[in-house]
């Protein structure tokens, strides 16, 4: 049986407060994660479970709003688990887990999970304040979320649960020595995205090609560690090779180039060759490293009106004040609607700031992309 905490209380008090299920087969992570909870008033912590079955259970009898999910669990492991729980539950679920395998973490997205937020290596007792502090963020952030927004079909379940039972994943695509046979760029697609991002990229990279006479550079807010795996699978979703952008690379038409962890991604010109560089000296903005900001302002530098601009889903103002910068330089800038997106932060801000007439629904992003090359490309010749 799963183990319940407190009273369900008045409807008063469930609406006042953010009800939390957790779920972890260690008692240690457990309770550190209880007493980190309890600190913010605002969320209530209805329930403990010990593994994937447990986890059913509760959050069928619970009704939490948020649930925190282990990967690595006896009887039912968490992705086993989670399409159990899309299906008895409208609560958001976060994954947390120690696992290494950035690839597992993006088949939770795939599966409905909200967002993820991976455990502090060595002592976890040690590091229980900067634990504390970003995962009361990132479950009021995932309690935002409409529970309409992560809904996934049928078919995307069974593909990513057969994937996970065959413990392998596609073969890698060998973008680096793709990225480097293309054209020289003269257009280039910017793309931000944070919370929602990775499934919303997959969508946008699905619907684009190795033809697309453009580069596509991509911010996406990660931790650390996690770039190079997300490049693989954004490789994997289309034609367009993606590679985690290095100190360098020179732009060509038909790839992608995702920035790191740590660095905000620029882009500069040599010459006639625009080429990838990084910016060490300036901290984080939005709270943010790398920032899509950052990365707009260098696009409109050096590609003007020839540059393209996109903000997908994600929480914060990032992106809005280069978008605008892009579309009042002559630049196409495409934002991504409320329904669509599993949080409409950035893409929010975007259209307040005018960056954008329009809101896209995340299927219609790629042709619209394609059409605003297309229109450069032709104005070009």
């Amino acid at each position: 049986m799963s183990e319940r905490l407190g009273s369900r209380g008045t409807a008063s008090r469930r609406r006042a407060t953010i009800r939390v299920l957790v779920v972890d087969d260690s008692a240690l992570v457990r309770q550190i994660l209880l007493d980190a909870l309890s600190l913010d008033p605002r969320i209530e912590v209805v329930g403990v479970a010990r593994n994937g079955v447990q986890a059913i259970e509760a959050a069928r009898d619970l009704a939490p709003d948020v649930i925190t999910l282990d990967i690595e669990m006896p009887e039912l492991s968490g992705l086993e688990a989670l399409p159990h729980l899309r299906q008895v539950s409208e609560a958001r679920i976060v994954i947390l887990s120690s696992l290494d395998d950035s690839d597992t973490m993006y088949q939770a997205l795939a599966l409905g999970a909200v967002d993820f937020l991976p455990k502090p290596k060595g002592r976890l007792t040690m590091s229980t304040g900067e634990l504390c502090e970003q995962l009361q963020k990132t479950i009021r952030t995932a309690y935002r979320v409409s529970p309409d927004a992560t809904a996934i079909d049928g078919d995307t379940i069974v593909r990513t649960m057969e994937a996970i039972r065959a413990r392998s994943a596609p073969p890698a695509v060998e973008a680096l020595s793709s990225a480097a046979t293309g054209a020289v760029s003269r257009i280039a697609v910017a793309i931000a995205a944070s919370t929602g991002g990775p499934p919303a990229l997959e969508k946008v990279f699905a619907g684009l090609s190795s033809t697309l006479p453009a580069a596509v550079l991509v911010v996406q807010h990660l931790p650390k560690g996690f770039s190079t795996s997300l490049a693989r699978r954004l490789s994997r979703a289309g034609t367009i090779p993606v590679v985690e952008a290095e100190e360098g690379m020179i732009l060509r038409d038909g790839c992608g180039y995702l920035a790191p962890h740590g660095a905000h991604m620029c882009v500069e010109v040599d010459g006639s060759s625009p080429h990838i560089t990084f910016d060490h000296r300036q901290g984080p903005l939005h709270g943010v490293c790398p920032a899509a900001d950052v990365l707009f302002e260098s696009v409109v530098d050096v590609f003007g009106e020839m540059s393209v601009g996109v903000v997908l889903t994600g929480m914060g103002t990032d992106g809005a004040a280069g978008l605008r910068l892009m579309r009042d330089q002559g630049g196409a800038t495409v934002v991504q609607d409320e329904e669509t997106s599993v949080v409409w932060g950035m893409p929010g801000a975007a259209l307040r700031e005018k960056a954008s007439n329009r809101t896209i629904p995340i299927g219609s992003i790629p042709a619209e992309v394609r059409r605003a090359v297309r229109a450069r490309e032709l104005s070009d010749e």
